[in-house]
């Protein structure tokens, strides 16, 4: 009979979503996290739940400032208390470049309005989106805020769907020295 081996167990470590490491035991017995991370860590930047990063293709950003799409369509449903859309271009743009003044979003067949790209076959339900955010007023940023700005600025990086934008964003950036489109 061979004799029986005996494997050292090391610690596996984990780096966690807010950077710190996390350790772990590789034996069953003792998977517990050894990271003493408090919850309120996770995030320090103070969000704003009227304003939403929402990222978008420049096609359509164009169509939205040329005011022939008027719905901007979703898959899912942002807070009740969002007001502003700031949309985030992506590549070849890479940057925030309006604002978009908005309302809770209409479901398939309340749009009722063919004069907006897209909106008919939302309300017939012909897209995989089920909310549509209208478009109320559209502002235009002077100098469109890129990536590594969001970075260095505000500290968040350009979303891949959406999310709320920093307190300190809205503070700052202010649609009142935007240039106002409609």
């Amino acid at each position: 009979m061979p004799a029986e081996r005996t494997v050292k167990q090391r610690p596996l470590r984990q780096l966690t979503l807010t950077g710190a490491n996390t350790s772990f035991s590789s034996s069953p017995s003792s998977l517990k996290s050894t990271s003493k991370i408090s919850k309120k860590s996770k995030s320090s930047i103070d969000r704003v739940y009227t304003d939403t990063i929402l990222t978008i293709k420049p096609k359509f950003a164009e169509l939205i400032s040329k005011r022939e799409k008027n719905h901007e369509f979703r898959k899912y449903e942002l807070r009740e208390s969002v007001e502003r859309l700031w949309l985030y271009e992506t590549a070849p743009v890479s940057a925030i470049t309006y604002v978009m003044d908005t309302a809770r979003p209409k479901r398939p067949g309340e749009v009722q309005d063919s004069s907006g790209i897209g909106n008919d076959d939302f309300d017939n339900g012909l897209k995989e989106s089920k909310f549509g955010y209208p478009v109320l007023g559209l502002y235009k940023l002077e100098k469109p805020l890129k990536a590594v700005d969001m970075k260095s600025l505000y500290g968040i990086s350009p979303p891949q769907g959406y999310l709320y934008a920093p307190k300190k964003l809205v503070e700052e950036v202010k649609t009142e020295e935007m240039n106002k489109l409609f």
